[in-house]
């Protein structure tokens, strides 16, 4: 059984990006979370427990990850669901990791801003849009961009 969860926190690295031996592309690092609370006889703001949490993406998603500016510090908000995996260490003792496998990844807009490019869709779907530009099933077609946004109903 797996538990998806939502983690907010910081990175502890710049997360790094390898591929398998198939060639699958696989982002990996870890995310700190960290308790803060007031101290009421001090009025100060105070770090409390922290929760470190190892993280691996793929495919198209490990590819954005490492492509975006995300270094050491940076807030992140990641989903995914929580793996345990058994293996033995070097001496031969049984042991166990647990680990997030990423669902989304988002940059924490909280005290950061992002700039957004859309990456280019490798679905094989995306070009079954009459005329659009394949992300999207509500997306515009490719040169007549008007005010469709202000014009347009929101699909969700």
């Amino acid at each position: 059984m797996t538990a998806t969860i939502t983690i907010h926190g910081g990175l502890t690295a710049q997360p790094e990006l390898r591929y398998s031996q198939s060639g699958v592309p696989i982002a990996s690092g870890t995310v700190a979370s960290t308790d803060r609370y007031l101290d009421k006889q001090t009025q100060e703001w105070k770090d409390g427990k922290s929760l470190y949490v190892r993280w691996s993406a793929f495919k198209d998603l490990a590819e954005h990850i490492a492509a975006s500016n995300l270094d050491k510090g940076s807030q992140v908000v990641i989903t995914g669901k929580l793996h345990t995996r058994q293996y033995e260490d070097r001496e031969g003792q049984k042991r166990s990791s647990t680990e997030l496998e990423v669902i989304d990844f988002a940059v924490s807009l909280k005290r950061a801003t992002a700039q957004v490019t859309r990456a280019a869709s490798t679905s094989p779907t995306a070009s079954r849009t009459q005329g659009g530009t394949g992300d999207e099933p509500w997306s515009t077609p490719s040169g007549t961009q008007t005010d469709a946004w202000a014009a347009a109903e929101v699909p969700f």
